[in-house]
C-alpha cells in the first residue's frame, strides 16, 4: 500500500495504539504544533527586515511597512530602529525554537507514557486469554511483545507520526513564506528537497517493510532461544548443549542487529546527499540574486531569509523522511501488537482482588454429562462423549495411559478449557462464565512442576498476595496440613520469611511439592485437584505427600490424577481412561479383578500386586 493512501492507513493504525483516554493529550499536542509552525514562520520571516534595514538604512523611509512602524514606534534615529529589529528578530526566533523544543518534549512525554499504557493494555489482554491461547503461544513471544515490541511500537512509530505532523507543519508554513517572498525560488528549492528524499524513498520502501519483517522474526526468535536457555539451564549444562543454544541465538541475534543497522544508515543517508545540494544552492542563489539590479545590498534580505529557512527546512525535511521509514520499518511491529490486542475484545474482565470472589463450595456432585472436546488442528478429539460423576467429600482417581485425556479432563474441570460439547454441572448448575471464577476460587490445584517464584516461602505458598495482605496463620495452616511446617521451622535460617530463590532451586522436589500443596490450601478450598503432583518423586518422598493428602480425606472433595497407581489405591473410586473415554469404574480390587484395561496399566507399573494381577487375569 502506498502513496497519500498507504500513509493514511499508517496512521491510523498508529492512532490505535493511543489509549483511549489520552485522545484528547493529542488534540492538545496537534494545538502545540500549529503554534509552533506559526512561530517558526515568523521568526524566519522576521529576519528580511532587519537584513535590509543592515545593507540600507534608508529603506526604513522607502519601505510602507518599515516607515509606518518607525513612526508608530516613536524612532527618531535609524540606528535604534535598526537594533529594535535585531532584538525583535530574535525574540520572535527564539520563541519558535522555545515553542518547538517544548512540542519535542511534549511529543516524547506522551509518547513514553503511551508506551506504559500499550504495554499495560497488552499484559492486561494477555492475562484475559483463556487458557488454551497459551498452548499455542510461546512465553517468550508473549514476554517479547510486552517488554520490547510495544516500545519498539511507540518509538518506531506513534513517536515518528507525531514528529511527521510536527516538522511537517513547520515546513509547509516556512515554504509558503517563501512562496510569498519568491514562488519560483521557492518551488525550485522545494522541489529539489523533495526530490531527493522522495526518490531514495521511492526506492527504499518496500525493502524497508521486508526488512522490518526480518527484524520482528529475529526478535521473536532470539527471545525464544535466551528463555529457553535460561529455563533449562540445569538441563542444558548436564547434556553439554550450551554452543547449541548460544548458536541457536547468534543468528537471529545477528539478523536482528543488521536491519536495525540498515534502517539507520537509510533513515541518516539522504542527509549527506542534501548538504552538498544545499552548499552548491547557496552559492548558485548568492550569484543568482547578486546578478539582479539591487546587488548585494538587494539580495542581502533575500540570501538571509533563505539562508535562516535552509537552517529550518533541511532539518525538517530529514526529520520527515525518517520518519516516514520508520514507520514503514515499524508497521509489521504495529499490526502484530494490534492483532493481539483486537483479539482481547470480549474476554473475560479480570477481578478486582482474589479475596472478592466469593467461592462456590461443591456440596453434591462434579457431572460431567457427555463432554466432549477437540484441541485445534487435532485429528482426533481428546475427550469423546465422556460422562463422569465425582461426589463430595469423596476421593477419586483417575488413571490411564498417556494420551488417555487425563490432562484434558482436569482443565475442564478447573474451567480453563470450555466443553466443545456435553456440560460439566457443579451441584446441578452448569459451569459457565457467570460462575467460572466462583468455581475456580473453591479449587485448589496440585500440577506435577510447582511453579515457584524467587520469594519467600510464605510469598509462594500465598501465590499471587500482596506481601502486606499475606494471611500468616492461613499460611502456617496449610503448611501444616502439607507436612510442611516442620521443616520450614527446623531448617530454613528465617523460617517462613526465607528466600528460596528462582524457582525453588534450593528445595527438594518433596519440598517443592509440598509448598505447592500448602498453597493449594491456603485460601481452604473444598476441592482439590492433584495433577500426578507425585510422578516425579522418590517413594519415601511421596509417602510423605500422600500422607499430607490423607490427612485431608473426608474434609475435602479431592480427584487424584496420577500415572504412579500406587497414589489411588486408597481412593474411594478409580476411573479408568482409555481414548477419551472412561472405560471402568469402581475401588481398586473391583476393578483389579474386573478390568482389563486397569490390570494392564497395573501390570506396566510393575507393582508388587504383578501376581494378583495374573490370577486375576
Amino acid at each position: 500500500m502506498d502513496g497519500l493512501e498507504g500513509m493514511t492507513a499508517w496512521i491510523r493504525d498508529v492512532g490505535r495504539l493511543v489509549d483511549r483516554r489520552d485522545r484528547p493529550k493529542v488534540f492538545a499536542l496537534f494545538a502545540l504544533m500549529m503554534l509552533t509552525s506559526l512561530m517558526n514562520m515568523l521568526g524566519v520571516a522576521s529576519v528580511m527586515p532587519f537584513l535590509a534595514v543592515l545593507a540600507d538604512p534608508a529603506v526604513v523611509h522607502g519601505n510602507a511597512w518599515l516607515s509606518g512602524a518607525f513612526s508608530a514606534l516613536g524612532f527618531e534615529r535609524t540606528q535604534s530602529f535598526l537594533f529594535f529589529l535585531g532584538v525583535a528578530a530574535f525574540l520572535v526566533f527564539f520563541s519558535g525554537v522555545a515553542l518547538q523544543a517544548l512540542s519535542q518534549w511534549a511529543t516524547i512525554r506522551f509518547s513514553h507514557s503511551q508506551q506504559y499504557w500499550l504495554s499495560k493494555r497488552l499484559m492486561e489482554g494477555y492475562l484475559r486469554r483463556p487458557y488454551s491461547f497459551y498452548l499455542n503461544r510461546n512465553s517468550a513471544d508473549l514476554a517479547k511483545s510486552v517488554l520490547e515490541e510495544t516500545h519498539q511500537a511507540i518509538s518506531g512509530a506513534l513517536l515518528p507520526a507525531l514528529r511527521l505532523v510536527i516538522f511537517g507543519t513547520s515546513a509547509v508554513a516556512i515554504i509558503v513564506l517563501l512562496l510569498v517572498v519568491e514562488p519560483r525560488l521557492a518551488l525550485a528549492t522545494a522541489a529539489t528537497i523533495g526530490a531527493i528524499y522522495g526518490a531514495i524513498y521511492v526506492f527504499s520502501r518496500r525493502w524497508l517493510e521486508r526488512i522490518g519483517k526480518i527484524r520482528l522474526r529475529a526478535n521473536r526468535e532470539r527471545f525464544s532461544a535466551a528463555g529457553e536457555a535460561f529455563a533449562g539451564a540445569k538441563e542444558i549444562r548436564l547434556l553439554g548443549r550450551e554452543r547449541t543454544y548460544l548458536d541457536r541465538y547468534r543468528s537471529p541475534a545477528r539478523r536482528f542487529a543488521n536491519q536495525q543497522a540498515n534502517f539507520y544508515v537509510l533513515s541518516d543517508l539522504p542527509q549527506y546527499a542534501i548538504e552538498a545540494v544545499a552548499f552548491g544552492g547557496v552559492l548558485i542563489l548568492v550569484l543568482f540574486l547578486m546578478s539582479g539590479d539591487g546587488g548585494l545590498a538587494g539580495a542581502l534580505p533575500l540570501i538571509g531569509l533563505y539562508a535562516v529557512a535552509a537552517k529550518k527546512l533541511i532539518p525538517a525535511f530529514q526529520k520527515l523522511f525518517s520518519s516516514v521509514a520508520a514507520l514503514r520499518f515499524n508497521m509489521p511491529a504495529v499490526r502484530s501488537l494490534l492483532k493481539d490486542l483486537e483479539g482481547c475484545a470480549g474476554l473475560m474482565p479480570l477481578p478486582d482482588r482474589a479475596g472478592e470472589v466469593k467461592p462456590m463450595p461443591l456440596r453434591v456432585s462434579v457431572e460431567f454429562q457427555d463432554v466432549s472436546f477437540s484441541y485445534p488442528g487435532a485429528d482426533q478429539p481428546a475427550l469423546s462423549r465422556l460422562s463422569f460423576t465425582i461426589p463430595a467429600r469423596s476421593t477419586v482417581g483417575v488413571v490411564g495411559a498417556s494420551g488417555a485425556g487425563k490432562s484434558t479432563l482436569v482443565d475442564l474441570l478447573l474451567g480453563l478449557l470450555q466443553p466443545g460439547e456435553g456440560a460439566i454441572r457443579i451441584d446441578g448448575r452448569p459451569l459457565d462464565r457467570s460462575n467460572l471464577r466462583c468455581w475456580q476460587a473453591a479449587i485448589g490445584y496440585v500440577p506435577q512442576h510447582i511453579f515457584l517464584s524467587d520469594d519467600t516461602v510464605a510469598a509462594n505458598i500465598a501465590l499471587g498476595v500482596p506481601a502486606g495482605e499475606i494471611d500468616h496463620s492461613a499460611v502456617e495452616r496449610s503448611a501444616r496440613l502439607a507436612n510442611l511446617h516442620a521443616f520450614v521451622t527446623g531448617h530454613l535460617p528465617e523460617g517462613y520469611d526465607t528466600a528460596i530463590g528462582e524457582r525453588g532451586v534450593r528445595l527438594s522436589g518433596g519440598q517443592r511439592q509440598r509448598i505447592g500443596i500448602a498453597r493449594a490450601l491456603y485460601r481452604d478450598p473444598s476441592v482439590l485437584v492433584f495433577d500426578e503432583a507425585t510422578s516425579a518423586l522418590d517413594n519415601a518422598t511421596e509417602s510423605a505427600v500422600m500422607e499430607a493428602v490423607r490427612n485431608l480425606a473426608n474434609e475435602k472433595t479431592i480427584l487424584l490424577v496420577a500415572h504412579r497407581l500406587t497414589t489411588v489405591e486408597l481412593c474411594d473410586r478409580i476411573a479408568v481412561m482409555h481414548e477419551g473415554r472412561i472405560v471402568d469404574c469402581g475401588s481398586w480390587n473391583e476393578l483389579l479383578h474386573g478390568s482389563a484395561h486397569f490390570r494392564r496399566l497395573v501390570k506396566g507399573d510393575g507393582r508388587r500386586d504383578a501376581a494378583v494381577v495374573d490370577s486375576a487375569s
